[in-house]
């Protein structure tokens, strides 16, 4: 966890026109439990009549914290949003827009959908969304993130459909099945949206992988009342919330005692949207149906060999990138061609001066290279360190062995003021995945003990200044990641 202040947010129902109620609710709790950093407004922010409005769009009443909230899912409550694609309301009131991910100064991702859902094939208008919304929120919160651990608050106007694993009154409350598929796609640690008539929190419920078949992280559903209800349901919610992406992977990944199973269908796990049923797996009474062809052959080779194995990948070297001899090495990246070894830059590296150390021929790991190329390589590393220190930088070497074809000796320069702080950051970012941090001694007898396995799916030599540091990550800790 991050030593500093974890942000502090509130969330409310449909608001519904009742501002002074809400805002002076929110400014004794800011006062008394504060500063809180924002408040998300879900649901219907506006209602019939925009009276008690103008004194705060004037300025004349101030809000008193930033507030955030979502598109009209009423009909005529367009007309009050002066860009329907997002913008200022009033002096600390914001309109998020239709859909999209907001992310905090503080590093909060809040993914946001607004309105209530409608046929892709009806024209689009401000207070719906269709099939392309939720995929396009779902393809921004992926974007620029290829180890997707999830967002942190899904926040809509209407429910998800089948959330609901008890007999709630729902009968003015509107579900969707867009945002079930977008809920168990971008896996919201929160998810807030609006009800007309109750309070409801649903006991937290698992999320899965993209292969569907291993937990991670739980998700909190949170449906609000109205601002101001006269049944008192709840309408104002408090969070202390720590951002995804600076969590350790022991928090992210806790259970709790109620935790519950995910209530949305397999199929919302496929990343294209199918409204159509799934289909039976088994044809119970034509067991020889085509389409369980595959399926059957399958169950048959496991049944003659016993379990399967999965086959060790096998590499064709005439068309590797990075051996000298292929037509497809891009040689204008090279650098420097030695007897057994080769420096080049790399393709998109981290920095500029991002690096690669290659041998010539094929070998796909420092463990089973000969001690010749070996030999060379260090050499390389020798002269580099020495080059990099005339720049007062430091050279990190890594290597990355996950099905990997060809050896590829990454080399990132840093400042030589970071140096020293590099351990630790190793190892802060690897708890986060749950990776095993390992001193590694510098033979090669060390290095021919690490064998790429099942279980051991990643292996990472990362040297700096003479330290070394072997990271390992099981096959069920890279499932969570």
């Amino acid at each position: 966890m991050s030593n500093s202040r974890r942000p502090k947010i509130l969330v409310c129902g449909d608001v519904d026109g009742k501002f002074k109620t809400l805002f002076t609710k929110v400014e004794n709790i800011n006062t008394k439990s504060g500063p809180f950093d924002f408040l998300l407004c879900v649901g219907d922010f506006f209602g019939s009549s925009t009276d008690s409005w103008t004194p705060y769009k004037d300025g004349k009443l101030s809000v008193p914290i930033g507030t955030y909230v979502l598109g009209p899912s009423t009909v005529g409550h367009g007309a009050l949003y002066p860009d329907m694609n997002g913008g200022e309301l009033a002096p600390n009131v914001s309109y998020l827009g239709k859909r999209g991910l907001f992310t905090t100064s503080s590093g909060l991702k809040i993914a946001y959908v607004s309105g209530i859902e409608t046929n892709s094939k009806e024209p689009p208008q401000e207070h719906t969304f269709v099939e392309a919304d939720v995929t396009s929120v779902r393809d921004i919160c992926y974007k620029g993130r290829p180890s997707f651990r999830g967002v942190d608050i899904l926040v809509t106007s209407v429910w998800p459909k089948d959330i609901v694993h008890i007999n709630v009154d729902l009968r003015q409350t509107a579900d969707s099945w867009l945002l079930s598929w977008l809920a168990t796609q971008i896996k919201p640690r929160y998810h807030f949206c609006a009800s007309k008539t109750v309070y409801y929190e649903r006991p937290p419920y698992s999320n899965f992988n993209s292969s569907g078949d291993t937990a991670v992280h739980a998700t909190r559903f949170i449906a609000l009342a109205k601002v101001g209800n006269e049944g008192k349901q709840k309408w104002l919610y408090a969070a202390n919330l720590e951002p995804i992406d600076k969590m350790l992977a022991k928090e992210l990944y806790q259970q709790t005692t109620d935790q519950t199973e995910c209530p949305y269908s397999g199929n919302m796990l496929s990343p294209h949207i199918n409204k159509k049923p799934e289909e039976p797996t088994q044809f119970f009474y034509d067991m020889n149906h085509s389409d369980d062809g595959d399926n059957r052959r399958k169950r048959s080779r496991k049944n003659d060999d016993g379990p399967e194995r999965k086959q060790r990948p096998v590499f064709d070297q005439a068309t590797c990138w990075f051996c000298l001899q292929s037509p497809d090495v891009e040689k204008h990246l090279v650098i420097s061609i030695g007897d057994e070894a080769y420096l080049a830059l790399a393709k998109g590296g981290l920095v500029p001066e991002h690096l690669l150390i290659l041998p010539v021929t094929h070998h796909q790991s420092l463990s089973d290279v000969p001690e010749a190329v070996a030999k060379e390589i260090k050499k390389f590393k020798s002269a580099l360190k020495k080059y990099f220190k005339t720049q007062e930088k430091v050279p990190v070497f890594f290597e990355r062995n996950y099905k990997t074809s060809h050896l590829q000796m990454q080399v990132v320069p840093v400042h030589v003021k970071l140096a020293d702080q590099l351990k630790e950051m190793f190892q802060r970012r690897g708890a986060r995945f749950l990776w095993t941090c390992s001193s590694a001694a510098c033979d090669r007898e060390t290095r021919s003990k690490v064998k790429v396995t099942p279980d051991l799916l990643q292996r990472c030599l990362c040297q700096r200044l003479g330290a070394r540091f072997l990271w390992t990550c099981s096959s069920t800790a890279r499932d969570r990641n």
